[in-house]
C-alpha cells in the first residue's frame, strides 16, 4: 500500500541531508564525490513506495527502484528516462504505472496532461519554484490512458498500481482542465471512479486516492458508495483531521447533517492548534443550527470563544451562521456586538457586509451600517462604516438615489478619516476612485477631471483595498 506523504517527507529529508555546499568563486574544481548513501528513512520509504510493483519482473523492478531513487533526489527527468529506456514501446504495465506517477508528481509543465516537461533539480531548487518561473522544458508526449488501452487490447492485464495511477491521472485532469478536455467532465468523473475502484479492489491505494475516490463518488450522486471509502481513508490515517472534515462536508452535502456533526467533532479533536480547526467549528455550528439544535450550536460557539478569545472570529462565526440559516435577529445582534471593538477594522466590516450580500440580503447589510453609524462616536469606526456603506450602495447598477447616498457616505467617511489618518493614506485614493465611478462623465467640451474610474463590481469588497 503506497503512502505518498511518507514518500514526500522522506524525500525532503534526503534532499536536505545529501546536498554539498557550492564551490566558492575561484576555488579549484575537485572530482565529484560519490552520492551519499540513502538514509534508513529514505530507503524504507522507497521500499514502501515500490510495494505495489512487487509482481513486476526482476529486470523491471530493478529499473523501478532506480527511478524511485532518482525521484527522491529530485532527478525527475532522469527517472522518467530510465524507465523509458527500459520500456520504449510502453508494453510493460508496471513501467507505465511508474512513468505516470513520475509525470504527475514531478512535471514542471504540462500541456493538457498529454505532454509533460520534466527537469532534474539542482541543489537548492524545488519543483514549485520552477513551476512558477519562466523556462523552456522539452515536452515529452505521453498519454497514459491511450497507452493503457493499447496494452489492454493486446491482452495485458492492468495491475492495481496502474489503475491507481490512472485514477490519479484522471483526477488531475478533472482539477486542471474541467470543461476543456477531450471528454466531458461527467465522463472524466466516471473514469476516476472506475480506475480507483479497480485499484481499491486490488488493495492498492493511499490516503489521497481514497479521499479522491470518495469525493468523486459523491459528485456522481453515489454517496452511499462513498461511505466505506471515506471510512477506509480514516482507518488508514486516523489522526488526519482533514479527512474527517472532508467526510463531514460530504455528509452535509448529502443532507446527512446529524451524521456530519459526528465527523466534525472528531475533526475538531484531531486538528489541535491547526488553523483549519475554525473551519470545522463553523461547519458544526451551521449544521447544528440548521438542525434546530441550538444547544449543540452553542457548544461550537463556546469552542470558538475558548480557542479565539481575543479575536473577532467568534462573533463573525455567529453572524455568518445566523445569516446562512436565516436567523435575522441573531445575525444583527452578532454583528452589532463586534462594532465597539472591531468597527474600525476594515477586514471585519467587509466580512460582515459580504456575508449578507452573498446571501442576497443587501438590505440587512445596509441596516447594520446605518444603525451603527448612528450610534458610534469613534472617527475611524464611523469612517469605516460609511466607507463600506458607499461600497455597498455602488454595487450592480445603482439607482440615482443610491448613487447620491453613496456620495454622501463617501464625504462622511473622508471627513472622519481625515481626523485620524495622514493625507497619504491609500484609503483616500480608493475613495476618489469610487467617487469618480459614481459621478457622471463630463460631456463633450466640458473641462475638469474625467470621472472615469472602474464601474461597480460584483461584491461589496471589490473596491476596498
Amino acid at each position: 500500500m503506497r503512502r505518498s506523504s511518507a514518500l514526500a517527507s522522506a524525500a525532503a529529508v534526503f534532499l536536505a541531508l545529501s546536498g554539498a555546499p557550492a564551490l566558492a568563486q575561484g576555488a579549484a574544481a575537485r572530482p565529484a564525490a560519490p552520492p551519499p548513501a540513502l538514509s534508513a528513512e529514505a530507503s524504507a520509504a522507497i521500499a514502501r513506495f515500490l510495494e505495489p510493483y512487487a509482481a513486476a519482473s526482476a529486470a523491471c523492478r530493478a529499473v523501478l527502484k532506480e527511478a524511485a531513487t532518482l525521484s527522491f533526489e529530485g532527478k525527475w527527468k532522469s527517472a522518467f528516462q530510465a524507465v523509458d529506456d527500459f520500456d520504449k514501446d510502453n508494453a510493460d504495465p508496471f513501467a507505465l504505472a511508474m512513468k505516470t506517477s513520475l509525470v504527475l508528481r514531478g512535471a514542471v509543465r504540462t500541456d493538457m496532461d498529454r505532454a509533460f516537461g520534466l527537469a532534474d533539480l539542482e541543489q537548492g531548487q524545488d519543483l514549485e519554484s520552477l513551476r512558477n518561473s519562466q523556462g523552456d522544458y522539452s515536452p515529452i508526449a505521453f498519454d497514459p490512458p491511450a497507452l493503457a488501452d493499447a496494452q489492454a487490447a493486446k491482452g495485458v492485464a492492468a495491475p492495481g498500481i496502474l489503475s491507481k495511477e490512472l485514477g490519479d491521472y484522471y483526477f488531475d485532469v478533472a482539477g486542471r482542465f474541467s470543461g476543456k478536455w477531450a471528454i466531458s467532465d461527467d465522463e472524466i468523473l466516471a473514469k476516476i471512479a472506475e480506475q480507483y475502484a479497480k485499484a481499491y479492489g486490488a488493495g492498492v491505494f493511499d490516503g489521497a486516492s481514497l479521499v479522491n475516490h470518495a469525493e468523486t463518488l459523491v459528485r456522481l450522486n453515489r454517496g452511499d458508495d462513498s461511505d466505506p471509502i471515506f471510512k477506509a481513508a480514516i482507518a488508514l490515517e486516523p489522526k488526519d483531521a482533514s479527512v474527517e472534515y472532508r467526510y463531514a462536508l460530504s455528509l452535509e452535502y448529502r443532507g446527512k447533517k446529524a451524521e456530519a456533526l459526528v465527523e466534525v467533532d472528531k475533526a475538531i479533536a484531531e486538528y489541535g492548534e491547526d488553523q483549519s480547526r475554525i473551519d470545522a467549528i463553523a461547519l458544526g455550528a451551521r449544521n447544528a443550527a440548521e438542525l434546530g439544535d441550538d444547544a449543540k450550536a452553542q457548544t461550537y460557539y463556546a469552542l470558538a470563544d475558548k480557542y479565539y478569545p481575543d479575536s473577532p472570529t467568534p462573533g463573525i462565526l455567529r453572524q455568518m451562521t445566523a445569516v446562512q440559516t436565516g436567523n435575522d435577529a441573531a445575525a444583527a445582534a452578532a454583528a452589532d456586538g463586534l462594532v465597539p471593538l472591531y468597527g474600525s477594522n476594515p477586514n471585519v466590516v467587509r466580512t460582515l457586509v459580504s456575508s449578507w450580500y452573498a446571501a442576497g440580503d443587501p438590505a440587512a447589510a445596509r441596516a447594520f451600517l446605518d444603525r451603527n453609524i448612528a450610534k458610534s462616536a469613534d472617527d475611524l469606526t464611523i469612517g469605516t462604516l460609511d466607507f463600506y456603506l458607499a461600497v455597498l450602495l455602488s454595487q450592480g447598477d445603482p439607482s440615482d438615489a443610491d448613487k447620491a447616498a453613496a456620495l454622501r457616505a463617501l464625504d462622511e467617511a473622508e471627513t472622519h478619516f481625515k481626523a485620524k489618518l495622514g493625507p497619504d493614506n491609500q484609503v483616500f485614493g480608493v475613495i476618489a476612485e469610487i467617487r469618480g465611478s459614481l459621478q457622471p462623465a463630463p460631456g463633450p467640451g466640458e473641462t475638469g477631471d474625467s470621472a472615469g474610474g472602474a464601474g461597480a463590481a460584483d461584491g461589496p469588497d471589490s473596491k476596498a483595498k
